[in-house]
């Protein structure tokens, strides 16, 4: 079954789509929490705008991407260090990526976490008595695979063409994924509620609107399936899933021609200070969902035996020619009873954080940070991995120095050493950014790096 080259790259777009593209990744903890963040600290906690250092900020132009997996790797020495060209090429041609697969333990799971952004010029504005507001916009990803058993992944990283799998009756009762690209206009407003000179309560509101670019889920997973060969693959049980139709890109006569659903969203934050000792904020992100109803349907597949004879000589083009086929083939030739609905909801990577920063002596700060992503029950939408993080760091008014040290959890437990510099109007860094060194395998990456500029607020610096 030949579904073009894009189509045959599926399984790595949905790991690896962000890397060129990018969104809302790791909260760049090397970064946010300093006290000279700016806007890029209103992104975890909108109360952090509140009395800001700086009189206005803008963001030029920045860009993040967390990516983890246990599957999929790129052997040590396929690529050079930063090789980010060499990996986009390998995505494109399926030759630079290796699997964990085990053929002696096939039900084996896996999982596979993306969250990236990019954001655009925004900006944020000090106003009289510790207020502030801002504007920002950003290209978001967030994908999360997870329970993935390893022969379902085998197959589709090598679509369905390992005869090491070939005539062998398989299962997948685990899998989940969701992942959805969108823009993100977002509104913010902080504000003081109480300040006596040495204690301070702050308050902080982002409202969202939201642009869906891209979205798919797979959900109640309970398929059995065996590849004879390449003339017969046969199928029992059943599947929900959802997604929008990439082919329509093929058509973009404008900017309205990229969106394909639309949506709401809200982050709340508070904040407490004790002089400049110490700080505790606690916030809520990406309350919300966005409904993709242009060119996206949602199907459920069931059948207690179907066979897709013919299936290495199929020649599908589409989105949906493939949804299509699967309908006629689980259906008894009825090509469109798996449409259950013109579209679907998908909700946005949800998260509560709390953040702690203590200033240790002059210049010098410890901050622990965590990021508890919510699951979405029995509804599809993006997650957010955990992020358990301890960051000693260096802080001046042109100049900050960071060591995030981080645990994150997607379904496996990753440890993570990285390392963040703002020097002035640009700032770089990761929480995870040794595997770009080519010295192991690569199968993980967290980096992020942007150009800012900002006047100091003379009141409070």
């Amino acid at each position: 079954m030949r579904v073009t080259t894009r189509a045959r790259a599926a399984f790595l777009w949905l790991t690896f789509a962000a890397l060129p593209f990018g969104a809302r990744a790791q909260y760049d903890m090397g970064i946010a929490n300093s006290n000279y963040s700016g806007i890029r600290g209103v992104l975890l906690n909108p109360a952090a705008g509140a009395d800001p250092k700086f009189k206005w900020d803008v963001n030029v132009m920045s860009a993040g991407v967390l990516f983890d997996n246990t599957f999929l790797y790129v052997p040590k020495g396929a690529v050079p260090a930063f090789g980010f060209g060499s990996i986009i090429k390998g995505i494109i041609h399926t030759d630079k990526f290796a699997t964990n697969f085990d053929q002696s333990q096939p039900g084996k799971l896996y999982n596979v976490a993306l969250t990236a952004e990019i954001l655009g010029p925004s900006v944020q504005l000090a106003l009289p008595y510790g207020q502030s507001v801002g504007f920002s916009i950003a290209n978001r990803t967030s994908v999360s695979i997870r329970d993935i058993p390893g022969s379902t992944a085998e197959n589709a990283y090598a679509y369905l063409r390992s005869p090491a799998l070939w005539d062998t009756t398989l299962s997948d009762g685990s899998t989940r994924l969701d992942g959805m690209n969108w823009l993100e206009y977002g509104f913010h407003y902080a504000a003081t509620l109480f300040d006596d000179g040495t204690d301070r309560w702050n308050a902080g509101v982002t409202l969202k609107y939201l642009q869906g670019i891209v979205g798919a889920y797979a959900k109640n997973t309970h398929l059995g399936y065996r590849i004879q060969d390449s003339t017969h693959l046969f199928f029992s049980g059943s599947i929900d899933y959802g997604q929008t139709d990439y082919d329509s890109y093929r058509h973009i006569g404008g900017y309205g021609d990229l969106n394909h659903g639309h949506g709401f969203g809200a982050d709340l934050g508070v904040q407490y200070a004790h002089a400049d000792k110490f700080k505790i904020g606690l916030s809520i992100m990406d309350i919300g969902s966005i409904h993709f109803n242009r060119h996206a349907a949602a199907y459920h597949l069931a059948t207690t035996e179907a066979d897709l004879a013919g299936w290495g000589q199929l020649q599908l083009h589409s989105n949906l020619e493939v949804d299509r086929t699967l309908s006629a083939v689980f259906y008894g030739g009825d090509s469109s009873k798996s449409q259950t609905a013109g579209g679907f909801h998908m909700g946005l990577p949800t998260a509560l954080s709390l953040q702690a920063d203590w200033k240790l002596r002059e210049n010098f700060f410890v901050n622990a940070t965590v990021v508890k992503g919510f699951g979405h029950g029995a509804a599809q939408g993006a997650g957010q991995p955990d992020i358990y993080s301890i960051t000693p760091r260096y802080e001046s008014k042109w100049w900050d120095v960071s060591v995030p040290i981080s645990l994150l959890f997607y379904g496996a437990w990753q440890p993570r050493v990285g390392l963040a510099v703002r020097a002035g109007y640009v700032f770089f860094g990761g929480d995870a950014p040794a595997s770009l060194l080519a010295l192991g395998r690569l199968k993980a990456t967290d980096f992020y790096a942007g150009v800012r500029f900002f006047v100091f607020n003379k009141k409070n610096q």
